[in-house]
């Protein structure tokens, strides 16, 4: 009798363990049943190549039926906490044009944005519009210390991507990137949601001007509550209609200018080094009264829901109020390869500035561009990608056009070193769970159920 007792014992163990196991299985990626990333890609920035046919019609590298999801305007608490978790849901990866101040002043959120896996690349100090400032001076400072204000708050390597506030760039903007290796992104296809309107209404709207082009660079906002409420109803919207994830890396990490950077030391303002500082949790405990939610989450939940939107600070507002607005720790995604110099400046980038009407730019009469097909190194790509003759504008020679500066790196299914390792899931709990009981408990509960204390 006690043998049959210990052996029913041994197996209700076994099978209490099961759902931990299985829950441990479902918190990584790729995961059967999810949107997940079709294929990534990897992206030569150097001469500053310009993407998002608003702007920029050299290089169209996405096929039919593929989405590339990008955020502007972030860090913000809780709805970019949201975005991720959603994200995170679905195994999906975008890339975040993030604002120097909004990174510096949450720089444990775009740290999360980096752990994650996704592609973290700049959006200017403070949201300035560069073709309204007086100088170009100016707007090299705004390019400048975002671009270092980004890499101090992740405290690793970031992209050298960088979209321009408003998508309205200039000719000594253009030139700039250009000598920096820095590549410029407008998009395919605008979200609008800084404008004031439902999720459901969003999703809507979006999923047809999606429908309608069949693929694209969708631009999208981070810091709204509308944006985060909508991500996980787009992400369902994109499934059920077959539409694929790209995932964009950068060939090599951006570099920084050292007298910004020693600029940035002072707007850092005390923020320790990444892995240097510690939680506050462990250095702050309340032993008299109520806790805080934010202490009492300690364990891994996050407060119920979206809460209303705390008091913007001037780069929210200025995100949210322009005409089109844009709403070296080990985790830390590395890129591929890292060059030992940095490549020299193309004086062709492969271009055009947004000084002409934007999305009225006169198409070129000029032959195909003698651009090299794109280089697949893991999976399958489409017959298309054989050979991807770009549409450019008048502003572009197409004889002085090089190769494609995109290049898949892993494809869907598979995985390869060359992509840009995705660390671990970790999603963001938005609703605190009812604690449940370990293993150990449940084993001691029926011990005692058989044989007493």
């Amino acid at each position: 009798m006690f043998v049959c007792r210990v052996g029913l014992l041994f197996g209700l163990t076994a099978l209490l363990a099961v759902p931990a196991a299985r829950a441990a299985d479902d918190a990584t990626c790729p995961r059967a049943g999810t949107l997940g990333v079709s294929r990534t890609v990897e992206i030569d920035t150097t001469g500053g190549p310009g993407f998002g046919m608003d702007n920029y019609k050299a290089y169209d590298f996405l096929q039919d039926k593929e989405i590339l999801l990008t955020f502007d305007d972030g860090p913000q608490k809780y709805t970019t906490e949201a975005v991720l978790k959603a994200l995170g849901d679905e195994c999906v990866k975008a890339t975040f044009f993030s604002i120097g101040k909004m990174a510096l002043g949450y720089p444990e959120i775009i740290r999360e944005v980096a752990k994650a896996g996704h592609t973290v690349g700049t959006h200017t100090w403070s949201h300035k519009s560069i073709a309204k400032l007086k100088t170009f001076d100016e707007g090299k400072d705004e390019i400048e210390r975002g671009v270092s204000g980004v890499r101090r708050a992740v405290g690793g390597p970031v992209a050298p991507f960088f979209r321009f506030p408003t998508l309205a760039d200039t000719p000594e903007a253009v030139a700039y990137l250009g000598k920096r290796n820095i590549a410029m992104f407008s998009t395919d296809i605008d979200s609008f949601d800084f404008k004031p309107q439902t999720a459901d209404h969003l999703v809507k709207s979006l999923m047809q001007k999606i429908d309608k082009r069949g693929k694209g660079i969708i631009l999208m906002h981070d810091i709204h509550k509308t944006t985060a409420k909508a991500v996980p109803m787009l992400l369902a919207e994109l499934k059920a209609k077959g539409y694929k994830i790209v995932h964009m890396t950068a060939k090599f990490p951006v570099t920084t200018v050292a007298e910004y950077d020693q600029a940035i030391e002072k707007e850092a303002k005390g923020l320790p080094q990444v892995g240097a500082e510690r939680p506050v949790s462990s250095i702050v405990k309340t032993i008299d009264g109520p806790a805080p939610a934010a202490e009492s989450a300690t364990s891994g939940g996050e407060p119920e829901g979206l809460p209303p939107p705390p008091a913007p600070d001037a780069a929210t507002t200025a995100g949210s109020a322009a005409s089109h607005s844009e709403g070296a720790a080990p985790a830390l995604p590395s890129f591929p390869t890292t060059p030992s110099s940095e490549p020299a400046a193309n004086s062709v980038p492969g271009k055009q500035s947004a000084v002409q009407p934007m999305k009225s730019i006169a198409e070129t009469s000029s032959p195909p561009s003698p651009m090299g097909p794109v280089v697949t190194t893991t999976g399958s790509l489409p017959a298309a990608n054989a050979t991807v003759p770009p549409t450019h504008t008048a502003a572009v020679s197409m004889a002085q056009e090089t190769a494609s500066p995109v290049k898949t790196v892993s494809a869907e299914g598979e995985k390869t070193a060359a992509s840009s390792p995705a660390a671990p899931m970790m999603p963001i709990e938005t609703a605190p769970q009812q604690p449940t009981k370990s293993i150990s408990q449940r084993v001691k509960d029926a011990w005692e159920y058989w044989f007493g204390q």
